[in-house]
């Protein structure tokens, strides 16, 4: 068959971004499916990041959402061994930083570190890392049906049947920063309107919760890091899965309960 300019480029690929160039604090990452598509997710790595010093972190100006910095420099991309890596510090002395790396054929592996260089411990740090699906016309619809979580006692559920589960009890929450505690895999996937394959985030049992917006459209698994004395740094580690064929594929070839190389 003759490659067109829609098949020719194959491969996992990760560069650096731009969403909204008017917010040149944002970090994002762009990452193409390993089969030939010409499209690319994109990565706010990270969107937000919450604590009890406050929202320290805020990757665009939300006018609805206090942030203690809303005009910051742009911090470029570095390229390291399989991907790229950044680092930020802030007026505050909190250091974060992470990388978007290939994993394996499929998976793109993520780190983000945080470093408390204020003067009071950092607590009840949680994160939002958004995965922008507009960009990918196959995950693109504006809908939360095409994305699937795994309900405790239920198995599989798309997002909208999986607030319908009442009663159960699982390890994750499903919602903004927590929601009710029923999934027990720390993921949401989305699948493609064009073939039976599906893109998942997580960040294994670091995992608080995920989430979606069906206008964007996106889907998050947001994680948290634990507390932070003054001058201790802490690391966490994700992927960003590509996959083709069933759900139940899928569930066989993913083990949430390894981190990070869990995806064979």
């Amino acid at each position: 068959m003759r490659e067109t300019y829609e098949t020719q480029a194959k491969g996992l690929r990760i560069l650096p971004g731009h969403w909204r160039p008017h917010y040149p604090f944002e970090q994002i990452a762009w990452i193409s499916p390993p089969w030939p598509s010409q499209d690319y997710v994109w990565l706010d790595f990270p969107e937000a990041i919450f604590t009890n010093q406050g929202l320290v972190f805020l990757s665009h100006v939300n006018p609805g959402v206090g942030s203690l910095y809303t005009d910051l420099p742009a911090v470029p991309w570095q390229t390291c061994e399989g991907g790229i890596a950044f680092e930020r510090l802030l007026p505050n002395g909190v250091c974060f930083g992470g990388s978007v790396t290939k994993e394996n054929d499929l998976c793109a592996g993520l780190r983000l570190y945080i470093e408390n260089g204020t003067s009071q411990p950092l607590k009840n740090i949680t994160l939002q890392t958004c995965l922008f699906l507009r960009a990918c016309r196959e995950f693109a619809d504006y809908t939360m049906n095409n994305k699937r979580v795994h309900v405790a006692g239920h198995g599989w559920k798309s997002f909208p049947d999986a607030r319908q589960c009442n009663g159960a009890s699982g390890q994750y929450g499903l919602g903004w920063r927590g929601g009710p505690k029923i999934l027990d895999w720390p993921l949401m996937l989305a699948e493609s309107n064009r073939a039976q394959r599906l893109v998942a985030m997580t960040w294994y049992d670091d995992t608080v919760s995920v989430i979606g917006n069906s206008k964007h459209p996106c889907l998050h698994a947001d994680p948290k890091f634990k507390d932070l004395e003054v001058g201790e740094r802490s690391t966490i580690r994700g992927s960003i899965i590509f996959f083709e064929g069933t759900l139940d594929a899928f569930a066989a070839a993913f083990r949430p309960w390894e981190k990070p190389r869990s995806f064979r």
